[in-house]
């Protein structure tokens, strides 16, 4: 993929709205060419600072009945042109700003591929589970960590949470839960579990306060292997989120889903 290329594609890719092949190469290509990179992150902070100063803003009471309301006097294009100073293609461009910066900021729910990849790799970082790592939101369930007294799963959810936090036994598939973890997304506490079998596939397993725009089944998300990740919604607009190794784990987590 060529630069031009690369560029045209930024939009889409941080909207998580590429196909796999095609995030495949933009990825690539900003793994490789610094420049592009640049322009990359650039935009990344771009994006963030709009949504810190202007995610909040919403317009004032009765201001659409008002717009609606208001009869303007239709001018022939000889006029509207003649009436148009040096300062029209100014207004017209932030005219058009806004209404993208709503249409960005009033989206009621997040991306699938974007929430898809960022699961995916939370998945790909808590493989292993917590051994040996000491911290107050995460625990470790191996027989040479665990003390089956305080270290509770539900004691540390329910530390963090005031709300009921989904389990899973996943037993029937051979799978146990080695770990669980709480972190910060998005200013809000997601539950994570981590579960191995005996042969040492893993499912991750996250409670997310958040919805989704749809429900779109398995998603394909890649970080150097094809894994799928399945979301289902919740109760209070939180999304119930599985990653897994493989389609072959994800077939047969639906498989035996089916049967209950």
């Amino acid at each position: 993929m060529k630069c031009h290329e690369a560029k045209r594609h930024l939009d889409l890719f941080m909207d998580g709205e590429l196909s796999v092949p095609e995030n495949l190469k933009v990825l690539e290509h900003l793994n490789l060419c610094r420049s592009c990179a640049e322009v990359y992150e650039g935009e990344k902070a771009l994006r963030a600072l709009l949504r810190t100063r202007v995610g909040s803003l919403t317009a004032p009471p009765g201001l659409a009945e008002r717009l609606l309301s208001e009869e303007v006097p239709v001018a022939s294009p000889v006029e509207t042109f003649a009436r148009r100073g040096p300062w029209f293609p100014v207004a017209a461009a932030a005219g058009f700003f806004l209404v993208i910066l709503a249409l960005v900021f009033t989206t009621p729910a997040e991306m699938p591929r974007t929430f898809a990849n960022e699961m995916s790799s939370k998945h790909k970082e808590t493989h292993e589970g917590f051994c040996g790592v000491h911290r107050d939101n995460c625990l470790c369930l191996c027989s040479r960590c665990d003390s089956g007294k305080d270290n509770s799963v539900g004691r540390l959810f329910h530390r963090s949470v005031a709300y009921e936090v989904c389990s899973h036994d996943l037993k029937d598939l051979g799978y146990q839960m080695i770990g669980a973890e709480v972190f910060e997304r998005k200013g809000g506490p997601v539950c994570w579990t981590v579960y191995h079998d005996a042969a040492g596939n893993s499912i991750s397993h996250g409670l997310v306060p958040t919805k989704i725009a749809k429900e779109p089944g398995p998603l394909y998300v890649c970080d150097g292997v094809e894994r799928p990740v399945v979301m289902m919604p919740a109760t209070a607009g939180m999304t119930c989120v599985f990653v897994f190794d493989n389609e072959t784990e994800a077939q047969r987590f639906r498989e035996a889903r089916t049967l209950k």
